[in-house]
């Protein structure tokens, strides 16, 4: 059955099943006998909504993913599932106002299909592109240029918040305020208006950060729009990472404030005895990374561009998708290499971190396992003691990784530090190779390239 058919059969129930609901409250005896815990609302048009049931609401849930793959594939990938659930319910709950009850036949359903669709076309056209915007710890100097990765920008907040001001974002009021608020004065309150609101949320949002990271997403579901954010921003922190020995160091000093813990945990243990102790520990250091100086800083966007402007290709793919670059096949390896690299150098436990580095170089192996691994490495390093190498690779690979993730490991206690360690440098070294490669070679499109040496 086509995808249209199933729509209009779906609509054809739907409105059946909307006729045939008992007149009056009938949610409030349903939520009494515990058939659901909250009424279901479906809203059409104008403030104005009816009562439905788990049934229609679970048909409408169908009706969403058939529209979707009919008339909106091309879309999917903007939006959350939930969100675009919500979406066409409201254009069918508008569709409904002035139908016939009486005649519910299929030119009903063609009819009620196509004005959902045309309601969700509006919908999606209403949507605009988005600047996202994160508090972010950088680095220790407030005069900074703006540091650019793509789609990506990393700024003074002082900069950013004029920058805001200049694009009509913001008034002259608020800038003055948050501004004080900064240098910490303290302020009396404002009288509530959308401009406090927006001083309060830049506050918040920010907090005790001195840069903030803002990322250009096109148009794009809020969910969706959300989650492409953070993944670009994410993924820009990363790449700037690789400029580092120890990436995860970098990482550790420059996340955003949206995927931070508390800075100070604490912590209080007694013994049997009676004794006690307790501590305090940063989990990570406000600040930013402060060992680099300004020039240093400038340099590495230059850099980025010179050497793998590639990196910034993998970022407006995660910000826009797939149809925003030339070769997908690269990009979809480097996204997910690059995202597995950051989890790796941001997980805490040891054994884990080697289970999502093993799955770094798997994806810039193309999923061949590990002679995949040691021909990738061997195609991009060159390695000079094989079997010193192939002992390390298999503890981390078949030991690290595969009896992790089967549930086979019988050694997660022991100190997995220094594989842990290998397996991190082993990762930068292949991406920042494999990226290099492709920054290099504009027309490679094959990422099983990466395994065949060019020396």
């Amino acid at each position: 059955m086509s995808q249209k058919k199933n729509c209009l059969q779906l609509i054809e129930n739907i409105l059946e099943k909307i006729y045939d609901l008992p007149d009056g409250p009938f949610w409030i005896a349903d939520l009494r006998n515990k058939k659901y815990s909250f009424p279901i609302m479906l809203g059409v048009g104008n403030g104005s909504y009816i009562h439905i049931n788990p049934e229609i609401d679970g048909l409408l849930a169908q009706l969403s993913s058939s529209i979707l793959q009919e008339y909106f594939r091309q879309h999917e990938e903007n939006f959350s599932n939930p969100e675009w659930e919500r979406m066409v319910k409201k254009a069918f709950g508008e569709a409904l106002v002035g139908a016939d009850e009486e005649s519910i036949s299929r030119k009903e359903a063609e009819k009620t299909l196509d004005a959902v669709v045309e309601k969700v076309k509006d919908s999606i056209n209403e949507i605009q592109e988005r600047e996202h915007v994160f508090g972010c710890d950088l680095c220790n100097i407030e005069d900074l240029k703006r540091l650019v990765v793509g789609p990506v920008s990393f700024e003074p907040r002082n900069a950013w918040l004029e920058r805001i001001h200049d694009k009509g974002n913001i008034s002259e009021i608020a800038v003055s305020r948050i501004q004080k608020i900064w240098r910490g004065e303290t302020l009396r309150e404002r009288v509530p208006s959308e401009d406090s609101i927006k001083e309060e949320e830049i506050i918040d949002v920010i907090g005790k950060c001195k840069f903030a990271c803002s990322v250009r997403i096109s148009k794009a579901g809020t969910d969706a729009g959300l989650n492409r954010a953070l993944t670009a921003a994410r993924l820009a922190m990363t790449v700037i990472a690789l400029f580092w020995k120890d990436s995860s160091y970098a990482l550790e000093r420059i996340g955003l404030t949206y995927d931070r813990t508390e800075y100070l945990q604490k912590r209080l243990s007694f013994s049997f005895e009676g004794r006690f102790s307790y501590g305090r520990t940063w989990t990570h250091i406000p600040g930013g990374i402060t060992e680099l100086k300004k020039e240093e800083w400038e340099q590495i966007p230059k850099d980025l561009k010179i050497n793998f402007p590639c990196a910034e290709e993998v970022i407006i793919y995660a910000a826009d998708g797939q149809s925003s670059v030339t070769r997908p096949e690269i990009m979809h390896v480097f996204f997910q290499a690059l995202l597995w690299f950051h989890e790796g150098c941001r997980e805490k436990v040891d054994a884990m971190a080697i289970v999502k580095f093993c799955a770094v170089l798997e994806a810039l192996s193309c999923g061949r396992k590990e002679n995949g691994i040691f021909n990738l490495v061997n195609a991009r390093l060159k390695i000079n003691d094989e079997i010193g190498f192939r002992d390390k690779l298999r503890r981390i690979y078949k030991m690290g990784r595969s009896r992790t993730v089967h549930g086979t490991n019988d050694k997660l206690l022991h100190d997995w530090s220094d594989d842990r360690k290998f397996a991190e440098e082993l990762c930068r070294l292949c991406l920042l190779s494999c990226l290099e490669l492709a920054s290099q070679e504009s027309t490679l499109k094959d990422p099983h390239m990466f395994s065949v040496s060019d020396k």
